[in-house]
């Protein structure tokens, strides 16, 4: 990856407004996708994918893209059970164990983070972590339990589209 990484925001909800001038101020080009198409259109050069939608038509077919077409970054956001349902599908339509390691899920660092903007932040610390190569300790994806610990499972609601 080149420090000016190519983003592909997978969703339009407040997530995806929140994250996409962030990613301008870091210098990276942002790009969004909607449907499936789109996605597939804009994947080939893509240094990060981040699925920020709950579309089941779109995210587990773009994750699986992304993640066949070894792009260096693929996460994706939402609830535990959300993420246990694309996994479902993802092994259903031919993605290995192996593949799936790559995925982060549920995406970004675990920094309490409840609002789009905040999400927007945890998720981008964690794209340049592992740009970077750091570390990266405190991945929701590697964190057992309740992605919104103060709630009680299932009230949580999802800035996502």
């Amino acid at each position: 990856m080149t420090d000016a990484l190519a983003v592909l925001v997978v969703g339009d909800g407040p997530v995806a407004t929140a994250i996409a001038p962030m990613l301008t101020a870091l210098g990276w080009s942002p790009t969004t996708a909607t449907t499936l198409e789109e996605v597939e259109r804009a994947l080939p050069g893509a240094d990060a994918v981040v699925v920020l939608s709950h579309h089941d038509e779109v995210d587990a077919p773009a994750i699986r893209a992304a993640l066949r077409a070894g792009t260096p970054y693929v996460g994706a956001m939402g609830s535990r059970r959300t993420q246990a349902r694309r996994r479902d599908w993802l092994l259903a339509h031919g993605v290995t164990d192996e593949e799936l390691g790559a995925l982060r899920a549920p995406i970004g660092l675990d920094i309490g983070a409840d609002e789009p903007g905040e999400i927007a932040v945890s998720i981008l610390a964690e794209v340049v972590a592992v740009h970077r190569g750091a570390r990266v300790a405190g991945s929701l994806s590697a964190r057992d339990g309740a992605i919104h610990p103060g709630l009680e499972p299932g009230t949580a609601t999802c800035p996502g589209g």
